[in-house]
Protein backbone atom coordinates (compact mmCIF):
# COMPACT_ATOMS: atom_id res chain seq x y z
CA UNK A 1 0.00 0.00 0.00
CA UNK A 2 1.17 3.90 -1.27
CA UNK A 3 2.13 5.84 1.94
CA UNK A 4 1.27 9.51 0.38
CA UNK A 5 2.32 12.64 1.65
CA UNK A 6 -0.65 14.59 1.52
CA UNK A 7 -3.71 14.79 -0.03
CA UNK A 8 -4.52 17.50 -2.34
CA UNK A 9 -7.54 19.48 -4.14
CA UNK A 10 -6.41 20.36 -7.89
CA UNK A 11 -8.59 23.08 -8.88
CA UNK A 12 -8.50 24.03 -12.64
CA UNK A 13 -10.89 24.57 -15.30
CA UNK A 14 -8.19 23.37 -18.03
CA UNK A 15 -8.82 19.59 -17.97
CA UNK A 16 -5.06 18.93 -19.94
CA UNK A 17 -3.72 21.26 -17.53
CA UNK A 18 -5.55 19.06 -14.65
CA UNK A 19 -4.56 15.86 -15.90
CA UNK A 20 -0.80 17.11 -16.44
CA UNK A 21 -0.74 18.00 -12.69
CA UNK A 22 -1.62 15.43 -11.04
CA UNK A 23 0.71 13.05 -13.13
CA UNK A 24 3.14 15.57 -11.30
CA UNK A 25 1.96 15.10 -8.02
CA UNK A 26 1.54 11.67 -7.95
CA UNK A 27 5.18 10.89 -8.57
CA UNK A 28 5.64 12.78 -6.42
CA UNK A 29 4.35 11.06 -3.70
CA UNK A 30 1.11 13.14 -3.36
CA UNK A 31 -3.12 11.77 -3.64
CA UNK A 32 -4.68 13.84 -5.70
CA UNK A 33 -8.54 15.21 -5.91
CA UNK A 34 -9.49 16.97 -9.19
CA UNK A 35 -12.17 20.18 -9.63
CA UNK A 36 -12.98 21.66 -12.68
CA UNK A 37 -14.14 24.95 -10.89
CA UNK A 38 -14.26 26.93 -7.90
CA UNK A 39 -17.69 26.05 -7.04
CA UNK A 40 -16.97 22.12 -7.31
CA UNK A 41 -14.20 22.66 -5.05
CA UNK A 42 -16.12 24.44 -2.28
CA UNK A 43 -18.29 22.22 -1.98
CA UNK A 44 -15.49 18.71 -1.77
CA UNK A 45 -13.97 20.87 0.52
CA UNK A 46 -16.79 21.11 2.91
CA UNK A 47 -17.55 17.20 2.30
CA UNK A 48 -13.96 15.82 2.35
CA UNK A 49 -10.42 16.00 3.85
CA UNK A 50 -7.64 17.76 2.18
CA UNK A 51 -3.98 18.56 3.54
CA UNK A 52 -3.47 21.64 0.04
CA UNK A 53 -5.31 22.90 -2.28
CA UNK A 54 -3.60 23.81 -5.12
CA UNK A 55 -5.58 26.57 -7.14
CA UNK A 56 -5.97 27.94 -10.77
CA UNK A 57 -7.04 31.97 -10.34
CA UNK A 58 -8.91 32.37 -13.60
CA UNK A 59 -12.08 30.00 -13.81
CA UNK A 60 -15.43 30.97 -14.58
CA UNK A 61 -18.00 31.29 -12.07
CA UNK A 62 -16.19 31.01 -8.56
CA UNK A 63 -12.52 32.40 -9.50
CA UNK A 64 -9.73 31.48 -7.37
CA UNK A 65 -9.58 35.02 -5.72
CA UNK A 66 -13.04 33.96 -4.65
CA UNK A 67 -12.45 30.30 -3.87
CA UNK A 68 -9.50 31.42 -1.37
CA UNK A 69 -11.44 34.14 0.08
CA UNK A 70 -14.48 31.62 1.08
CA UNK A 71 -11.90 29.32 2.35
CA UNK A 72 -10.27 31.65 4.53
CA UNK A 73 -13.51 33.06 5.79
CA UNK A 74 -14.73 29.35 6.94
CA UNK A 75 -13.43 27.92 10.14
CA UNK A 76 -13.52 24.15 8.90
CA UNK A 77 -11.21 24.76 5.80
CA UNK A 78 -9.21 28.45 6.83
CA UNK A 79 -5.75 26.46 8.04
CA UNK A 80 -5.86 24.64 4.62
CA UNK A 81 -2.80 25.60 2.72
CA UNK A 82 -3.21 27.15 -0.47
CA UNK A 83 -0.42 27.34 -3.74
CA UNK A 84 -2.30 28.94 -6.57
CA UNK A 85 -0.87 28.48 -10.03
CA UNK A 86 -1.97 30.64 -12.34
CA UNK A 87 -0.57 32.14 -16.09
CA UNK A 88 -1.21 35.29 -14.81
CA UNK A 89 2.24 36.52 -13.44
CA UNK A 90 2.40 39.96 -12.02
CA UNK A 91 3.34 41.51 -8.43
CA UNK A 92 -0.77 43.09 -7.90
CA UNK A 93 -1.88 39.23 -8.05
CA UNK A 94 1.20 37.74 -6.10
CA UNK A 95 0.38 40.37 -3.39
CA UNK A 96 -3.60 39.97 -3.65
CA UNK A 97 -3.10 36.23 -3.44
CA UNK A 98 -0.83 36.22 -0.24
CA UNK A 99 -3.16 38.95 1.33
CA UNK A 100 -5.85 37.00 0.90
CA UNK A 101 -3.78 33.88 2.82
CA UNK A 102 -2.32 32.10 -0.10
CA UNK A 103 1.24 29.63 1.30
CA UNK A 104 2.77 30.28 -2.30
CA UNK A 105 2.34 31.62 -6.34
CA UNK A 106 3.55 29.86 -9.10
CA UNK A 107 3.45 30.66 -12.77
CA UNK A 108 1.99 28.11 -15.63
CA UNK A 109 3.71 26.03 -16.82
CA UNK A 110 6.05 24.95 -13.89
CA UNK A 111 8.38 22.49 -13.47
CA UNK A 112 7.05 19.01 -11.90
CA UNK A 113 10.38 19.68 -8.99
CA UNK A 114 9.12 22.99 -8.64
CA UNK A 115 5.79 22.19 -8.45
CA UNK A 116 6.38 18.91 -5.74
CA UNK A 117 8.72 21.68 -3.64
CA UNK A 118 6.34 23.96 -3.13
CA UNK A 119 3.77 21.53 -2.12
CA UNK A 120 6.23 20.00 0.21
CA UNK A 121 7.08 23.06 1.81
CA UNK A 122 4.03 24.20 2.12
CA UNK A 123 2.72 21.13 3.63
CA UNK A 124 5.45 22.09 6.69
CA UNK A 125 4.61 25.21 7.36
Amino acid sequence: MTEYQGRVLLVDDDRQTRLKLTRDLEGGGFAVSQAAGGRAALDMLQSESFDLVLLDLLMPEVDGYGVLAEMKADEKTRDIPVVIISAVENRENVEKCMRLGAKDYLTKPVAAATLNASVSKSLED
